[in-house]
């Protein structure tokens, strides 16, 4: 996959817009970024750190507002940011072909590429825990009637189907008694959905609206599963090589999420930047300021270690060599500051 930057300045000069073309094969991928770069003190080291994650991820948030408010600065650091369409797979490409060092996503995508062998890397921090719900559409009022049924998801073996195909057996719901049809973002999903093309999709809590909530089918505080939503995933020989400068990026990351909380009006210009709309801004940030797991915008951006471990033998019904895997071989817990 090679990267092709089309360089665009836009407002304060460490802002800069880009529009990147990631080609994979015949796969063409439109993306956006920006770069925050750090002071420049010859005495001092900078590690530059290349990220991504799909478009309009508002879970990211906290992020979004560190690089703005300068914590990765002050912290030593030079981020690049790319928001990259396409769901999950052109994020593992570039990945593995090294020219991404942190993927911001689904830790359920994350985990499922370990089990693959396709994807070398850890699982570093977290920035919303259990957090999917399962929205009906128009006469679906409960899990059971999803039989033969067509069900919207990002993307094959996306984060919401593999929650899914976790989640439905509890309700006697098999995966093959489905239909999966690859989607990509939430409006769309939102959009299939509300024209019956689709019959149920997966939506996390930051982006549940209130219209919304009477579908709700498997809710997030009563799901029958431990599940983390969204993760901080870290190619393992950028981790091995940057340790240190990992540890101060999710630090500055945790430090952003105190600062949302008694900001969160603030935030919000923030999180539009990041790509998503007003609207899902201003939900996102109301359900994440709001919640009270402890691994939700946490001011330590520390892994769930728990729910990891129970989601091995989740993944492990969709890539059975995850069974034959420990903790250790999806997530490195030591980077962040324990939530305990």
């Amino acid at each position: 996959m090679k990267l092709d930057r089309k360089v665009e300045a836009q407002g304060s000069p460490n802002w800069k817009v880009r529009t990147v073309a990631a080609v994979a094969g015949i796969l063409i991928i439109a993306a956006s970024a920006w770069r925050s770069e750090a002071p420049q003190d010859k005495s001092a080291k900078i590690t530059k750190i290349r990220v991504a994650s799909t478009d309009t991820l508002v879970n990211a948030t906290p992020f979004f507002v560190a690089d703005k408010l300068g914590y990765f600065k002050e912290a030593g650091l030079n981020v690049e940011y790319f928001a990259m369409s396409g769901g999950a797979a052109p994020l593992a490409a570039a990945m593995r072909s090294g020219q991404l060092d942190v993927s911001l996503g689904a830790a359920s995508q994350f985990m499922a590429d370990i089990a693959r062998g396709v994807s070398k890397g850890k699982i570093i921090g977290e920035f919303v825990d259990n957090s999917y719900n399962i929205i009906g559409g128009k006469g679906i009022n409960s899990v059971e009637q999803l039989k033969g049924k067509i069900f919207g998801v990002v993307s094959y073996n996306s984060g919401d189907q593999i929650y899914s195909i976790a989640t439905l057996p509890r309700f006697g719901i098999r995966d093959r008694d489905v239909t999966w049809l690859p989607l990509g973002s939430p409006p769309a999903r939102l959009a299939a959905l509300s024209t019956g093309r689709v019959d149920a999709i997966e939506i996390e809590d930051t982006l549940l609206t209130d219209a919304l909530r009477p579908q709700v089918i498997v809710s997030s505080d009563k799901s029958p599963i431990k599940f983390v939503a969204t993760s901080v995933f870290a190619r393992q020989d950028f981790v091995d090589a940057n340790r240190p400068a990992l540890s101060a990026f999710l630090r500055a990351i945790g430090r952003a999420s105190v600062w949302i909380k008694a900001n969160p009006d603030k935030a919000l210009p923030m999180c539009v930047h990041g790509g998503a709309s007003l609207a899902a801004c201003t939900n996102a940030i109301k359900v994440g300021t709001s919640s009270k797991n402890p691994y939700t915008w946490s001011e330590t951006t520390a892994v769930n270690a728990p729910a990891i471990q129970s989601m091995i033998a989740q993944i492990g019904t969709v890539v059975p060599r995850a069974n034959s895997l420990s903790l250790a071989d999806f997530a490195d817990t030591t980077l962040a500051a324990s939530e305990r």
